[in-house]
């Protein structure tokens, strides 16, 4: 159980710089843990987690096809939105199936963050954590 450092006395904020993938890495990681915005998992992180540095095979190459995707994913629903606010030409047939497809893309994310967690290999990581708390 967590124990919460003040909560009701927040008022400082840090400032951290990351590159696309570590963002990237960071939302993957928070929404696998349920966490609905960066802050509260960035906090709880950094307080109560452990820090392990692992190598993993291809990371790099995951990370940066799945920040390529991310802005890929992002520049396509906003133009979506844009068609499904101000399109008066299409019917609400169309406009619908936009929005379907909006909804499809975001699961196609979705599942491509489940991959990732699935084919990267943590068994090393789990070891390092192992050996760590003996």
């Amino acid at each position: 159980m967590k124990h919460y450092l003040n909560p009701d006395q927040r008022r400082k904020s840090i400032k951290v710089w990351v590159s696309d993938e570590e963002r990237a890495l960071v939302e993957a990681k928070a929404h696998h843990y349920c966490y609905r915005r960066l802050a509260p998992y960035i906090r709880d992180a950094a307080i109560y987690e452990r820090v392990t540095n692992v190598e993993v095979k291809g990371e790099k190459e995951i990370l940066n096809a799945y920040a390529e995707n991310t802005r890929e994913v992002k520049s396509i629903v906003k133009d979506i939105r844009h068609i499904c606010k101000f399109a008066t030409q299409i019917s609400e047939r169309d406009r619908q199936e936009l929005l379907h497809l909006m909804k499809a893309i975001y699961k196609k994310q979705n599942k491509m963050l489940d991959l990732i967690d699935k084919k990267l290999d943590l068994e090393v990581w789990q070891e390092i954590n192992r050996n760590k708390s003996k």
